[in-house]
């Protein structure tokens, strides 16, 4: 399995730039969007205190280690910039973001994606308050929908269940785990998209097979994506779903 280099041989100032353009997004959309990710930076900073939204971060930090961390799941599945390209498309991508905490990886692709509809789906209240807000602030509130409760309960909701055509979640629980609460919110031909590290997918990888297995569903792992400005390795599980 190969590893995507994206550390480029560049100054940290454009790190973030040069990544987005690898991650195949306009170079006409990357001034509005930096605009945006600076303000939702700054929200952060704001309201990080009172609603525990993550521990000290520096501009450096959400640039590589959450904003481009985030659109790193675009560098292995490129279909979802042109979703044309997704099977049995037709319309917006209907993304559910479970966990999201302070709104990512969902706001962060909300914002490179146009064609994005995203549930934040976040069961603390005030990450939930947020992120609702951050829509607001960032000009998303019609692409984003927050529902303050635990996805394990809306996978059964005949509101959610069949729903999306992908579903996402970072740093929220085991892969096995995963799978059995959320894999109800995927519509037929659909994705379940985990962001996991090598050393994760290591250990995590039987369990999601076995537990994929009961359900038909199928599981690949992407190729290791080497994160700008040194911060870190992702490595995604994706975890497909077929006509049920």
């Amino acid at each position: 399995m190969g590893i995507v280099d994206c550390g480029l041989r560049i100054s940290k100032k454009t790190d973030l730039h040069q990544f987005w353009i690898s991650c195949g997004l306009s170079e006409d959309a990357w001034a509005e969007a930096i605009q945006r990710y600076e303000r939702y930076y700054h929200l952060i900073l704001d309201h990080n205190r009172a609603n525990g939204l993550m521990g000290q971060i520096t501009r450096e930090d959400f640039h590589f280690k959450h904003i481009a961390d985030s659109l790193a799941v675009l560098l292995v599945y490129p279909e979802l910039l042109v979703p044309s390209k997704i099977e049995g498309f037709a319309g917006p991508v209907r993304l559910a973001d479970v966990g999201c905490g302070a709104g990512l990886p969902g706001i962060v692709l909300a914002i490179a994606l146009p064609h994005l509809q995203l549930t934040a789906i976040e069961s603390n209240h005030k990450k939930a308050d947020f992120v609702k807000l951050s829509s607001s602030e960032l000009g998303l509130e019609n692409r984003v929908k927050v529902v303050a409760r635990r996805s394990r309960e809306i996978a059964r909701d005949e509101q959610y269940r069949d729903r999306f055509d992908v579903v996402t979640a970072r740093a929220v629980a085991p892969a096995d785990k995963t799978i059995r609460e959320n894999r109800l919110l995927l519509a037929p031909d659909s994705s379940l998209i985990l962001y996991k590290t090598p050393t994760a997918i290591a250990d995590e990888l039987p369990l999601a097979r076995r537990e994929a297995d009961k359900h038909k569903l199928t599981v690949e792992t992407s190729d290791v994506i080497s994160l700008p400005a040194e911060a870190g390795q992702r490595q995604f599980i994706r975890i497909l779903s077929q006509n049920h």
